[in-house]
Order: C-alpha cells, then sequence, then structure tokens
C-alpha cells in the first residue's frame, strides 16, 4: 500500500491565530517519499486588512484577494484532498493554530491528521543553529527558488525538498516544477503553474540536453558510487 504524506504551507493576514486569517494555503504530495505532481492551492479571501508587516513577508495585497473564495467556501475541498493522511509543516504549531481556528469557525472539527513538525527534526540534526526554511535550504543543498516573497505553494515545495534530505537523504534534482513555481511567486497567479500539472508523463520524461549533462556531471562528480564496486 502506497504512503502518502502532504506538506504544507500557509501565508496568513499576521501571527495571532485568534485575530489574523488565512490567506493562501499551499499543500504537495509525497508518495512513497516521491514528490508527485498532486498538489492543493488556494488563495482566500481573508475579509479582513492584511497587516504591513505580513504584506512584506508574502507580497499579498488585499486588492490581489478581491474576488478569491472566503475559507468557508474551500473548506470541505481542502479537508477532501489532506484526508486522514499525515501532513508535514515547518513550525506546525503557527499553521494548525490557524487551520483549526478556520475550521472551527466554519462548523468543521479540528484535524486529527498525524503532523510531523520538521522543525523538531532539524533541531536534532542542527542543535543550536538557525534552522527556518531558507538556512536549510543553505545547509541541505536544496535549490532555493524564492525569489522575492514567501509563497504557501513554493515554501511547501522547497519542504519537501528538505524533508527528504533530513529524512532519507534524497535529494530532487530534476527540478520539473521549480521553473513554474519562480514565476508563481513573482506574479502570484497559478494559470501556468496549474497548466504544468496537466502535462501527460510521457512529455515529463523527455528531459532536456542541458538536464542530460547535468546528470552525467552529477556522476562523473560522485565518489566511489555503489555500482563501480560492482563486478
Amino acid at each position: 500500500m502506497q504512503k502518502r504524506k502532504l506538506i504544507l504551507d500557509t501565508e496568513t493576514t499576521g501571527l495571532n491565530f485568534d485575530n489574523d486569517r488565512i490567506i493562501e494555503i499551499g499543500i504537495v504530495e509525497l508518495i512513497d517519499n516521491v514528490l508527485t505532481q498532486n498538489y492543493f492551492h488556494e488563495y482566500i479571501n481573508p475579509e479582513m486588512n492584511i497587516s504591513i508587516s505580513a504584506q512584506k513577508v508574502h507580497g499579498i495585497s488585499n486588492d490581489f484577494l478581491i474576488g478569491k473564495p472566503t475559507f468557508n467556501q474551500i473548506a470541505k475541498k481542502f479537508l477532501d484532498f489532506v484526508k486522514d493522511d499525515t501532513i508535514i509543516i515547518h513550525n506546525a504549531e503557527f499553521d494548525t493554530n490557524f487551520i483549526n481556528k478556520e475550521l472551527q469557525n466554519c462548523g468543521f472539527h479540528n484535524i486529527k491528521n498525524s503532523v510531523i513538525d520538521t522543525i523538531k527534526i532539524a533541531k536534532k540534526e542542527f542543535p543550536r543553529q538557525t534552522v527556518n526554511l531558507d538556512s536549510l535550504c543553505k545547509k541541505l543543498d536544496v535549490n532555493n527558488t524564492r525569489q522575492d516573497f514567501h509563497g504557501a505553494l513554493l515554501d511547501a515545495t522547497l519542504l519537501s525538498k528538505v524533508y527528504l534530505k533530513l529524512t532519507t537523504g534524497k535529494q530532487e534534482n530534476l527540478n520539473l516544477i521549480d521553473k513554474k513555481l519562480v514565476n508563481l511567486n513573482k506574479n502570484k497567479e497559478t494559470k501556468h503553474f496549474k497548466l504544468n500539472f496537466s502535462v501527460p508523463r510521457k512529455k515529463l520524461m523527455n528531459i532536456s540536453d542541458y538536464e542530460k549533462e547535468q546528470h552525467e556531471s552529477f556522476i562523473i562528480e560522485m565518489k566511489n558510487p555503489l555500482w563501480k564496486k560492482i563486478k
């Protein structure tokens, strides 16, 4: 049976879950520790003003959220996506407090999913060191495609790679969706990004000459690979 894990991130109007609201949710899916093309992403109208300090972090304005659905309108869709699978979050208490508050406001129960907090894993791996997402990307040699602002879907994707490096040593090198995520982070639109997830798998498997060269260079740089020891 395939094991499904979900990497989740949110952006909010501020830091207080009692008074602030969620304005963006991004979730990417791991199946047997492999990042799939299945994802959940919604911008949400909080029906309140976003704090200036929060806007400086994620770059999302109230004007941008005009016409976007409220949390009540996407709550069932969110619950249907997460089901009862394990959720992986960086600094999980922050996001789960916000999510549970939003669900309560909509008449739903708190999520009962098992939650893995990557900040706890990172603190054990790097004691007394900075373990925010940016620093972990540097420590673990994860390509950080973030530009000027945070973004829930982009950060969830980065966290999926950080989580795999922390727990399995596996590194994602193909970067099939990173360029789309950069565009998403720049203009806060998902049209082109979503199109990428509808591309047939056969087309995704056609790698470019550049990617082939990168792969060959990566193999050459490997020290004492296992297959050279097999006779």
